[in-house]
């Protein structure tokens, strides 16, 4: 059957049982899958535009929303493909691929940052776990090479270049694209996430519990605890021995406990327990991030519209018209 079959009331109404069900399928799939995503990208504007910012030192512990800058704290990262030092990375390697007349850029490798990265507002410093965030960033580059894995560091004239493809071949003997996306000092930094205090819990323990968990630790080497408390020698520790080594698990909590309050809170900003609650991190400012999720959720919605009316139009001319 001709490849136009789909665009005649004739066509359709001719088409077999098999090949009728099999488009009425996808035009339905691919609206119900627009119509997902469209909500989920508005759900998110709505986020991100209704959320109250929070300031790192008064944050309620839970759902929270952050604003402040990246900044550097220990040593900065290296990034893997351009060596560019900045405090996260992500990178994609796709390889140019040609099949008859079509031709496309394939991933053969993919790998991101999971060391933390930090942001800071005015009252404090918040330590941010990209494990499981969505995070965009503003800073992109994107060079060409022959190798799999690029070779040197690519000069600034290589970096965010057009990409011509002559007639079907790729132009400069390039047949692998390399792409980075890079938070650096000094970003603005907008996110979305669980926000917890003291998540070690080392600061929020009473003495007693502190000293529960060193006597479960020192148990763990009971001949070093013998040696240090069998005051008689009898090869274990008596009622009055237990005591001293109780008192002495006390002691050295409250001491724990003095030299952990002299320490700043730590704060941490980690992927939400609830599944439906997005982890959202993004370089760039809160009203362009909203812009953005905002066009992607008219796009799915036309999306949406497209292949609900296509279906529609199926199933009229099959068994309306």
């Amino acid at each position: 059957m001709a490849d136009n079959s789909l665009f005649c009331a004739e066509c359709v109404a001719e088409l077999s049982s098999g090949e009728f069900a099999l488009w009425l399928t996808v035009t339905i799939a691919v609206s119900l899958l627009c119509l997902r995503k469209s909500y989920r990208l508005l759900k998110r504007a709505r986020l991100v535009e209704d959320m109250p910012t929070s300031k790192v030192r008064s944050a309620s512990q839970g759902y929270t929303e952050l604003i402040g800058i990246a900044t550097l704290q220990g040593h900065p990262q290296l990034a893997p493909l351009s060596s560019t030092l900045c405090l996260w990375w992500r990178y994609t390697i796709e390889r140019y691929q040609r099949s008859g007349k079509s031709s496309r850029w394939s991933t053969v490798e993919e790998r991101a940052s999971s060391q933390p990265f930090y942001l800071q507002d005015s009252t404090g410093i918040c330590r941010v776990d990209p494990a499981g965030a969505d995070i965009s960033t503003r800073h992109r580059q994107v060079w060409y090479g022959a190798t799999r894995r690029p070779i040197g560091v690519p000069k600034p004239a290589q970096l965010n270049i057009s990409f011509f493809n002559f007639g079907g071949r790729i132009s400069f003997g390039s047949r692998y694209r390399y792409t980075e996306y890079l938070i650096m000092t000094g970003d603005p930094l907008y996110s979305l996430g669980h926000f917890t205090t003291d998540s070690t819990g080392l600061k929020t323990l009473s003495a007693d519990q502190l000293a529960g968990d060193l006597l479960r630790s020192w148990k763990t080497d009971f001949p070093t605890l013998l040696e240090k408390f069998d005051h008689n020698n009898d090869g274990k520790l008596d009622r009055r021995e237990w005591q001293i080594v109780r008192k002495a698990a006390l002691e050295e909590a409250r001491r724990h406990q003095l030299t952990v309050a002299d320490q700043p809170p730590d704060h941490l900003l980690s992927q939400p327990e609830d599944s439906g609650l997005p982890f959202i991190v993004a370089s760039v400012e809160q009203e362009h991030l909203s812009t953005g999720f905002r066009r992607g959720a008219l796009f799915y919605s036309m999306g949406f519209l497209l292949a609900g009316s296509a279906a529609t139009w199926l199933l009229a001319n099959r068994f309306i018209g």
